[in-house]
């Protein structure tokens, strides 16, 4: 009888960490050059996003896929600033690319996790001048049903969303 309460505290320690790594969980920047907030990107400015990667699983169809969502993302949630309009670019440099194994997600979690790590710039224009730099990394790693249904799709969103509202500081 003692040993149910050891269980469900494991059961509580096995489910927080498993819901740390949801799809839709945004993972946290790391900064390399913090931001100042004069900095933050606003909905009245122009924005473009490049995404580069070193990993030969990230095809040049899926870095501008992930540019496109990057930029669609900062202009919906970019609140206004008032002012002049101002140009950004933004470039996004991924290190890690992994689809990882649907199969092997809803057999087991931790199994074919998804995996998109990288190293964001934020360049003010004219000028080309670095006004911030992070990193952000996310890893799905859920099994079951709901590991096996999540694509590689679902996290490039999630991952979009954390660049937004990162640069544009909403969250």
């Amino acid at each position: 009888m003692k040993a149910f309460p050891c269980f469900q505290l494991a059961a509580a320690i096995g489910a927080a960490v498993v819901l740390s790594n949801c799809a839709g969980t945004t993972p946290k920047a790391s900064f390399t050059q913090q931001m100042a907030d004069t900095a933050r990107i606003a909905r009245e400015d122009s924005v473009s996003t490049k995404v580069t990667s070193s990993d030969p699983n990230m095809l040049p169809a899926d870095q501008q896929r992930l540019g496109e969502k990057v930029t669609h993302k900062v202009k919906s949630i970019a609140q206004s600033r008032g002012g002049t309009a101002r140009k950004y670019d933004l470039a996004i440099s991924i290190s890690r690319y992994e689809k990882g194994n649907a199969f092997a997600r809803a057999m087991l979690a931790g199994l074919g996790q998804i995996h998109i790590n990288g190293t964001v710039g934020v360049y003010q224009q004219p000028g080309n001048s670095k006004v911030g730099e992070f990193k952000l990394d996310k890893t799905f790693a859920w099994g079951g049903i709901y590991g096996g249904s999540v694509s590689m799709d679902s996290i490039e969103d999630t991952y979009a969303q954390a660049v937004a509202e990162t640069v544009s500081k909403t969250k």
